[in-house]
């Protein structure tokens, strides 16, 4: 996770620059405010430092090529991808000589003032330019001016909530998310029959329960859940356990959902269940939560989705809004998403099957 290590991406600037800046270029193009960075190492751009404490990602890349004039922000500088390799303090001042404007020093009392005591010392010795700090004052300041927050410094609670989570954007989002699932693959399995009796059983490595009331919304007939991976914590994979737990169940139900869930190569005990959840003969639809390269693990099978609907933090926030938008298009809604990667001959960039 790139939150305890310092992860890189490998792929060409072309590749950065064709499939991966572009959303950004677009809300940079349409006056975005802020932008945070991220504790990954670019290749193509710095080989050596992070985004966060490069100045060639937040300075050359960011402002410069993209043009971007808002604020930056860093990510939580206490996640072990900074903090145990330069410490609070000095990955504090690099981010700043890098470009960044805003430092997000959280963590403990001792990390915040490690962070303020080098700053200021670093601007003492002249370690960081005055010109750089005021350059990120004057933006910052720039910003509260036009939000008036200096007229208004505190939070209406009900004004927040008319604007943050309205039902106009829980419904755009949900469209965003329904036109981002992608089928890759459908050997006569996809669609089910909503109005089916038949039972179906849905396996997940976490919050399994919390699905299949997803799918009991739309589903007539009976749905039971299985967890084949502990309640709380790591690692998210099947024992042969939790294996011939899902296969018991497997016998009372008619179909079968399995949701997949990995941030890079899936764990062999996902690739067991799965595979002999097939070899049950049943009806099977594998649903990537995570990666949806997981799928090139799976030769064998049958109905295939990408969901891209694990976060990071995998057991603390889930996304429940993509868990729906994926069982929506298991029962009928036809699937429009299209890859956004290639993953491998037979799965390019751009791949994605419908219905009809």
């Amino acid at each position: 996770m790139i939150h305890t290590t310092l992860s890189k991406v490998s792929y060409s600037e072309d590749v950065l620059r064709q499939v991966h800046l572009p959303p950004f270029k677009a809300v940079i193009d349409q006056g975005i405010e802020s932008i945070m960075t991220s504790h990954i190492i670019i290749e193509a751009i710095d080989p050596t430092l992070p985004a966060t404490l490069s100045k060639k990602v937040l300075t050359g890349l960011l402002r410069e090529d993209l043009g971007f004039k808002g604020m930056i922000i860093t990510d939580a500088m206490v996640m072990d991808a900074i903090s145990k390799n330069w410490g609070a303090g000095e990955a504090a001042v690099m981010a700043v000589n890098a470009g960044a404007d805003i430092v997000m020093a959280n963590g403990s009392a001792a990390d915040q003032i490690e962070t303020l005591d080098a700053l200021y010392n670093a601007l003492q010795a002249g370690k960081i330019e005055k010109s750089r700090v005021d350059d990120a004052v004057t933006r910052i300041i720039t910003y509260k001016l036009k939000m008036k927050t200096f007229d208004n410094r505190y939070v209406d609670v009900n004004q927040a909530v008319k604007i943050v989570g309205n039902e106009d954007h829980w419904n755009r989002s949900y469209q965003m998310a329904l036109d981002s699932i992608t089928l890759l693959k459908n050997d006569s399995v996809l669609p089910f029959n909503p109005r089916s009796d038949e039972k179906t059983l849905v396996v997940s490595m976490a919050y399994a329960e919390r699905i299949a009331k997803m799918v009991r919304a739309v589903s007539k007939g009976e749905v039971l859940a299985y967890q084949a991976a502990p309640a709380m914590g790591e690692p998210l994979d099947a024992t042969e356990e939790a294996i011939q737990g899902a296969l018991a169940k497997a016998k009372l139900v008619d179909r079968i959902i399995v949701f997949t869930q990995s941030d890079r190569k899936i764990p062999k005990g996902q690739i067991d269940l799965v595979n002999q959840l097939i070899a049950t003969g049943k009806p099977v639809v594998t649903v990537a939560l995570g990666n949806p390269s997981d799928i090139v693990s799976l030769p064998n099978a049958k109905a295939y989705i990408a969901a891209y609907a694990a976060d990071t933090w995998y057991w603390t926030t889930p996304v429940p809004i993509s868990w729906n938008a994926s069982i929506e298009v298991i029962f009928g809604t036809n699937p429009k998403g299209k890859l956004p990667v290639t993953l491998s001959k037979e799965y390019p960039r751009d791949f994605g099957l419908s219905y009809r």
